[in-house]
């Protein structure tokens, strides 16, 4: 039996054990170092078992996050899945508005904003058919050896993608 292919897209420091660690930067060390915008050049149709991209997509723009949720169904083999995490503007309404601009916009690292029903509008453009979200609590990046106790933050919502 092959082992399976799991990807862990826009990594930076936090790799996880067991992934394919891909980043663009080069001085975080990650397993693969390319564009994420080609990840179909480096992974054939229907060759990947699970994608976890945790706080990747907000740096997009719009048409780039959609064609990337596209590439990522088309590496991804039938009934596996791509987990995506991002910032939630609807959950920092109670937070202090400097707390809240730095959760959602990132100091201008943000191209777009998020809640979950514009996470899964995307998701079924992109050609995924089933949703789930995730408690935070069950996202991979708590699997990091080095992160004492992590607590995820209440301001962030986790989308399980079914490629059916």
């Amino acid at each position: 039996m092959n082992k399976p292919t799991i990807l862990n897209l826009g990594c930076d420091s936090f790799k996880l054990p067991g992934f394919i660690n891909i980043d663009i930067n080069p001085e975080v060390k990650p397993d693969l170092c390319i564009n994420l915008m080609e990840i179909d050049k480096h992974y054939k149709p229907q060759s990947v078992d699970f994608i976890f991209a945790g706080h990747i997509f907000e740096h997009f723009k719009y048409e780039d996050s959609q064609n990337l949720m596209i590439k990522c169904r088309l590496i991804l083999k039938a009934f596996r899945t791509l987990l995506i995490v991002v910032p939630d503007y609807s959950k920092c309404f109670d937070l202090p508005i400097e707390k809240s601009e730095k959760v959602i916009m990132a100091n201008g690292d943000h191209q777009m904003i998020y809640n979950l029903s514009r996470l899964e509008h995307m998701l079924r453009e992109s050609g995924f058919r089933c949703f789930s979200e995730v408690p935070l609590e069950r996202v991979p990046y708590l699997v990091v050896p080095d992160i004492n106790n992590p607590k995820p933050e209440p301001f962030q919502t986790a989308v399980l993608a079914l490629k059916i």
